[in-house]
């Protein structure tokens, strides 16, 4: 064996010299890579839309050897298109899959994702309140209260079996169905017998079996089906409302909150709404506070094609808003778009179906603690925003000075 003087290997050119004499891009030096893995990748038996997920895995991991254990559901391919081209919401078992996922990637495949589209609960301080007291994983809670997400959404775990088995409880008792999981958490409890639980369930998947898993890999994954479902915007483009129902668009407006995340359980019941029902445009609005707000909604309806948009408002009470506040606004858009049609649909108002959700409540709330021993988050947490207010009642007579007399007798 010939040895190496250690000053002649310290006076040798570092071999940065040698790229800086033949220089790549970040991006030819992607694509050189994907030549070699293709190169050197042992037979397989993935089709060519699988095996541009697995090669993108390959080259996170810089491994061949784990592609025995990579599985996908017949239908794994096509359901992850739709659901990225649906701009479905994701949720992630960790903040390191949030984080690495590319908006600008997802971003290329529908425009209407956004940052607050790639959610984690882990941090979130309910859910671990809630996993202090129960002496649970966090990840448990955080899986639970992501329901109205993950039922039509894409579901990615990286990181814990736990949050996958307890999806898996949700699937089979609660009937969540979402569109997708990404089923690859990694360790060493629990971890394979929770994959194979879930693959057993019927749901479209992508997995790797055994121990093996990770976020990077989840992420690997997401960004491998972006540029899959990026090559199908030209069918996109042809499913287009028009096409489908006449052009025709959906807006749930809600009133709005200060508070972070107040809004999901609309974007879940518009995630239903895209899923269930089939409509292909459902967009979400507020009133008031952050926004979105109704002229964006409008905005983005017409960009896409909508000839006809029925704004529901996602409110129980005829108060105000819906009596004058939201028509004027729905009119003042209306002048906007002459060529368009625009409808007002009624508020959620009285329905057997609200008794019935009211009555699953007052069943819920009879296992609850009392309220004493409710922990509130402080109320510097939400600080209201500069020239609003907060709720101020009317007392009785102060309140009669203003309310309208509908008596038909006038007393």
């Amino acid at each position: 064996m010939t040895r190496i003087d250690p000053q002649e290997e310290r006076s040798a050119s570092p071999l940065i010299h040698a790229f800086y004499a033949s220089p790549m891009t970040g991006q030819e030096i992607e694509e050189r890579s994907f030549e070699m893995i293709d190169q050197e990748a042992p037979p397989h038996r993935f089709r060519p839309e699988e095996w541009e997920v697995v090669r993108r895995m390959i080259h996170t991991a810089g491994d061949f050897t784990f592609m025995d254990a990579v599985r996908f559901s017949p239908d794994a391919i096509p359901a992850a298109v739709e659901a990225l081209l649906g701009g479905r919401p994701i949720y992630v078992d960790s903040n390191m899959i949030r984080a690495g996922l590319s908006l600008a990637r997802l971003q290329s495949v529908n425009g209407d994702y956004r940052p607050e589209s790639i959610v984690c609960y882990v941090a979130d301080k309910g859910v671990s309140r809630q996993a202090r007291e129960a002496k649970l994983p966090r990840s448990l809670f955080a899986v639970r209260k992501a329901a109205p997400i993950l039922d039509a959404g894409i579901a990615v775990f990286g990181n814990s079996p736990l949050a996958l088995l307890e999806l898996n409880r949700m699937i089979i008792e609660e009937g969540i169905r979402p569109s997708l999981v990404i089923a690859m958490p990694v360790g060493f409890v629990h971890v394979s017998e929770s994959k194979r639980e879930f693959m057993s369930l019927g749901l479209p998947y992508i997995s790797v079996v055994g121990r093996r898993g990770g976020s990077p890999l989840a992420v690997s994954v997401i960004h491998a089906l972006c540029s899959l479902a990026s090559q199908q915007t030209a069918v996109a483009e042809k499913m287009e409302p028009r096409n489908e129902e006449g052009g025709r668009t959906i807006i749930l407006l809600g009133h709005g909150s200060r508070v972070p995340g107040a809004g999901e359980d609309m974007e879940g019941v518009a995630s239903r709404l895209r899923g269930k029902y089939g409509h292909p445009i459902v967009e979400i609005c507020y009133l008031s506070r952050w926004g979105p707000h109704l002229p964006e909604a409008v905005e983005k309806c017409v960009h896409r094609g909508a000839q006809e948009v029925i704004v529901i408002p996602y409110f129980l009470h005829a108060g105000l808003h819906l009596v004058l506040d939201i028509p004027e606004m729905l009119q003042d858009e209306s002048r906007k778009f002459p060529g368009v049609k625009f409808v007002l649909g009624k508020s959620l108002g009285f329905s057997e179906g609200l008794v019935d959700l009211v009555q699953r409540r007052i069943e819920e709330a009879m296992e609850f603690c009392d309220v004493r021993e409710v922990i509130l988050p402080s109320r510097e947490e939400f600080p209201v925003p500069p020239g609003q207010y907060e709720f101020i009642p009317l007392l009785p007579d102060e309140a009669k000075k203003y309310r309208v007399n509908t008596s038909p007798t006038g007393e």
